[in-house]
């Protein structure tokens, strides 16, 4: 693969534009993988020894070094997409759908809590689990 590549360029600005998402652990965030997987395509030769050396360990199948720019360039094309919100654009919800009229408050308070989730310490997380057991209404 050449090191010039579009697509590697455009590769690079969606890893760097890539929402972190707090809660997935760092060794398995997106960034993290796509990173490790464009290394493979940079530096053919260190991807190869590594395969080897796991190749000695168990069955592994060789990693195919071939760099499709035309299809890199269709993924990335789709990961632009999603970034920039293109289908929530052309698609958007209806109202009643976002806020149902039995709980309208629902969704928001589910990302709400997906983002105070991981910053959230012992003792909060114990109270809200007595708090979601005892219900008075």
């Amino acid at each position: 693969m050449a090191a010039n590549s579009i697509a590697l360029k455009h590769w690079k600005r969606i890893i760097s534009r890539w929402p972190v998402d707090k809660v997935r652990p760092e060794a398995v965030s997106f960034q993290t993988l796509m990173k490790k997987r464009l290394e493979k395509y940079e530096n053919p030769a260190k991807a190869s020894e590594a395969a080897k050396v796991k190749g000695n360990e168990a069955n592994v199948q060789p990693v195919d070094l071939t760099w499709n720019e035309n299809k890199e360039m269709k993924q990335a094309n789709v990961l632009y997409s999603l970034l920039e919100n293109r289908f929530e654009r052309e698609n958007p919800l209806p109202n009643s759908l976002r806020y149902p009229e039995s709980n309208k408050t629902h969704y928001d308070d589910v990302v709400r809590e997906s983002e105070q989730a991981p910053s959230r310490g012992l003792f909060t997380n114990l109270a809200n689990r007595l708090k979601g057991m005892i219900r008075l209404k």
